[in-house]
């Protein structure tokens, strides 16, 4: 008898220890690697740190260490934007963008101006800056710290750069180099505005980690810039 009653308690404990098990299993819900690709993700847990990881980072997350991702626009919606990710990073096909009026922007490829949400229309490609997870949802969901939109035909879209250095060269003119790997050739006159104020900056304005809108031409000759407040 005394054997029996041990077996039993044996097997109680184990069904009571799987159980917990799976249960700490369901639990985990992971979140994938923004610049991971569809057959190497990265995943981490547990749910709230992945609630936490998408919706919830602060303004600095969203605007640093981005990964720039291009597509057709497949819907829009209020506070988001799905498009049909075609740049080879990230997960490939669809993605839910979640544009956050306080920490995202949507401008114009053009100029550089502020698009509403509600002027982005189904079927034309935008590019996105978007942080580095996204759920592990279909279709995946992400934050997007900057888009740029209404890009025209045959057009070289401008380029979010946090900046690495900038420095002067001989005769005036300056090398921008961003923390993407990126050099750009910038003329001494070249054209510098400051993102919606009235401001007068210079290129001496441009310092390490300010982030500047880029428009340069195939040599990445640099022909405008826009720079944020700090």
């Amino acid at each position: 008898m005394r054997i029996k009653k041990q077996v039993v308690a044996a097997v109680c404990c184990t069904s009571l220890l799987t159980a917990a098990c799976a249960g700490f299993a369901q639990a985990q819900s992971p979140t994938v690697e923004a610049g991971s690709s569809n057959q190497e993700t990265t995943v981490s847990g547990p749910a709230a740190g992945q609630t936490e990881a998408v919706e919830g980072q602060d303004s600095q997350a969203m605007q640093n260490d981005q990964i720039r991702i291009w597509g057709s626009v497949t819907n829009v919606q209020d506070g988001q934007i799905t498009i049909d990710n075609q740049s080879g990073v990230s997960y490939e096909g669809e993605i839910i963008l979640n544009i956050d009026p306080d920490n995202s922007l949507v401008l114009g490829a053009e100029n550089g101006f502020a698009v509403p949400l509600t002027d982005i229309a189904v079927g034309e490609t935008i590019y996105a800056y978007i942080g580095q997870t996204m759920t592990m949802s279909l279709p995946p969901m992400t934050n997007a710290g900057v888009v740029i939109a209404k890009v025209p035909a045959d057009f070289k879209a401008p380029e979010y750069v946090t900046v690495q250095s900038m420095t002067e060269k001989d005769g005036g003119s300056w090398e921008l180099t961003g923390t993407n790997g990126t050099t750009y050739q910038v003329a001494a006159d070249c054209e510098i505005l400051p993102y919606l104020t009235r401001n007068i900056v210079t290129l001496q304005d441009v310092s390490e980690s300010r982030k500047v809108l880029v428009w340069s031409d195939a040599g990445n000759q640099a022909q405008k810039l826009v720079l944020f407040a700090e």
